[in-house]
């Protein structure tokens, strides 16, 4: 994943997975991978994903 607005598209499965399964990174990436960490932490709680209803019900 190289742009974090590609999240939007992730179900939301693949959202819990991303929050319950910690992004592995290399110090110089440290940065970048806890942003995105925190976008996902957001998506979860805003229940935002790629909009598939029936999966969210």
């Amino acid at each position: 994943m190289l742009d974090p607005v590609w999240l939007v598209n992730c179900s939301k499965k693949d959202i819990e997975c991303l929050l319950f399964n910690k992004i592995m990174y290399y110090e110089a990436d440290k940065g970048q991978a806890l942003r995105y960490q925190k976008l996902v932490k957001v998506f979860f709680e805003k229940d935002i994903n790629s909009g598939h209803y029936w999966e969210s019900k």
